[in-house]
């Protein structure tokens, strides 16, 4: 009858640091989760070219002035980022840039601007 009530005991025992062990870890996963989350929601607002349903940005971009693209006129340097470049190369009517040209969307017009000078060189709407 004692060794049963030690097995209980030391079973209870086991049971009891084996939750909390795993309820520290949960809480462990959860608040690494809770930051990504923060993370990711952060990047959503910093680029442009998320496609999820991020109402501020929406909000910020659609209050841009839409300027009057045309070639020779320089490029605003709010399009310079990242978020606007394009790769040619996953648009088969965007020819390959040439030495120091890139081609950015705004508008939903694709540009293709001079990097050193920033000079409209070509604009599609494509």
């Amino acid at each position: 009858m004692k060794k049963m009530l030690s097995v209980i005991a030391v079973s209870t025992g086991l049971i009891m640091a084996a939750s909390t062990t795993m309820a520290a870890s949960q809480d462990h996963a959860h608040q690494h989760d809770q930051k990504m989350s923060t993370q990711h929601h952060k990047q959503a607002q910093q680029h442009p070219d998320n496609h999820g349903s991020d109402v501020k940005r929406v909000a910020t971009q659609n209050n841009k002035a839409h300027h009057n693209w045309r070639a020779g006129n320089k490029f605003p340097s709010e399009y310079r980022g990242v978020g606007y470049k394009v790769n040619y190369q996953h648009n088969k009517k965007l020819s390959k840039p040439g030495k120091n040209q890139q081609w950015y969307k705004a508008d939903n017009q694709y540009v293709l601007v001079d990097t050193t000078s920033y000079a409209i060189l070509k604009v599609l709407g494509l």
